[in-house]
């Protein structure tokens, strides 16, 4: 089997190499000039995107996977080669308007019935002000919210505030960043446990279990920190289907799927869940970060997965949901940062990794990594190297055996990580639970 990667960030360097272990021929494209070099000497890097499309058009079975259809350059190839009638998992013009224009997404998920918090749409950051002045009651929120751009402009450009005072300052700190022309959406924040749940789409209907993460984004212990994609998270397969899958409505989204010409994919919906509902806040219809980093350990073959997704078929006994999935990010200086933090960086960090046991099988599973002469390095200026995971059904037993790993095993100068995995993770559960929401019973939280 052939699959050609198009990643952005190197975001599936650890899917390619575990397709290369089970005898796949993987070309991956890196796009972003920071990401150049990642996964050098681990899979085969194309120095270019014309190579890396003249090798995955030679052969007709050739699957192109794009792990991020936010990318605008990735979305309208990836549209391209599936009207061809080439064989596309992962990005598209539906992939891309659905997490990109915010509008669009809501409007999705109000069609079908979904709870969905007051949102505002607004074409400048000047106008959000002169609404919240004018405005500042709420009907469902607690008084805080959510700002939300409608481009990327990186993990800590979506701020949610306590108040109005609060988003008033951080709009004028996003005025003098970004300048006022910035398309956004506010939403009253909703309290809650924020919980995403998720599903592969074949092109045709949805299939394999419905997938449940809790990801924490604040870099730092006690949620101290900027935001980042995802800082630790758990993941886990249902059983059936959940409640919350019911009240995301993804049996209604089907149709509307179909009818838009999704591409195969996974399509996340993240909510926040409390004794009222789930409340939709929005869709990420891609490879998420570090949540499929943890996800894969728990496909069977991902090379059969991939082939059976993309031509329609089940997957669902590839899945072993009989275990969880808990994963912390393992980063070194300068993180966290993103992108736009490191484009005037020349070159690569160049930080040995020792003591790595695995590249996606055992505890540590690959992100910004190279294998160079002298062995790993961290190679990401952005400074991600990958992250610590444990797979099992005690959350307890899980975190242990990731920090002992920390502590004894992976040995890597100025590395950082979040030590408080399992209190923060076990309070969600809890909270969760309070309010009529239930994970998984495989899972042991005490």
């Amino acid at each position: 089997m052939r699959v050609a990667f198009y990643s952005h960030e190197a975001s599936a360097i650890a899917w390619a190499r575990r397709l290369h272990d089970e005898g796949c021929d993987v070309l991956v494209y890196n796009e972003a000039q920071h990401a150049k070099k990642i996964g050098s000497g681990i899979v085969h890097l194309s120095p270019s995107k014309d190579t890396w499309l003249k090798w995955g058009l030679s052969d007709a079975t050739t699957i192109f996977f794009f792990d991020d259809s936010s990318n605008d350059a990735g979305a309208e190839l990836a549209e391209r080669l599936r009207r061809a009638g080439r064989r596309v998992i992962g990005a598209g013009k539906f992939m891309h308007r659905l997490e990109k224009d915010r509008a669009f997404g809501e409007q999705l998920a109000r069609s079908v019935g979904i709870l969905c918090p007051p949102t505002k749409e607004f074409s400048d950051i000047s106008s959000v002000v002169a609404f919240l002045k004018t405005n500042p009651r709420q009907e469902f929120g607690d008084g805080g919210w959510a700002w939300k751009p409608n481009k990327s402009l990186g993990c800590s450009s979506t701020f949610v505030s306590k108040g109005n005072d609060d988003m008033l300052e951080f709009l004028s700190y996003a005025q003098r960043m970004w300048g006022n022309s910035v398309s956004c959406i506010i939403q009253e924040r909703i309290p809650g446990v924020a919980l995403s749940t998720g599903r592969w789409f074949n092109g045709k209907s949805f299939v394999g279990p419905y997938e449940g993460t809790i990801e924490e984004k604040k870099a730092w212990d006690g949620d101290k920190g900027p935001a980042t994609g995802c800082s630790l998270c758990l993941v886990w397969f249902y059983k059936g289907t959940p409640r919350v899958a019911e009240a995301c409505k993804f049996a209604q989204l089907e149709a509307l799927f179909r009818k838009n010409n999704a591409p195969p994919g996974l399509y996340d919906i993240n909510a926040i869940v409390d004794k009222r509902g789930a409340w939709f806040l929005e869709w990420t219809p891609r490879l998420g970060i570090d949540s499929e980093l943890n996800s894969q350990r728990g496909i069977r073959s991902l090379s059969q997965f991939l082939d059976n997704l993309e031509s329609g078929k089940d997957v669902s006994a590839l899945f072993n949901d009989r275990r969880c999935y808990t994963s912390v990010r393992v980063s070194v200086p300068p993180y966290p940062c993103d992108e736009e933090g490191v484009k005037d960086l020349k070159s690569a960090l160049k930080v040995p990794v020792l003591g790595a046991d695995g590249l996606w099988d055992k505890h540590f599973v690959m992100s910004g990594i190279a294998l160079e002469k002298h062995g790993l390095e961290v190679v990401d200026p952005c400074g991600i190297v990958g992250v610590a995971l444990a797979d099992g059904t005690s959350l307890p037993g899980m975190c242990k055996r990731i920090y002992e790993y920390l502590k004894d095993g992976l040995r890597i100068a100025n590395v950082q990580y979040r030590t408080d995995a399992y209190d923060i993770i076990k309070k969600d559960l809890v909270d969760m639970a309070k309010n009529g929401w239930t994970s998984t019973p495989v899972l042991r939280i005490v």
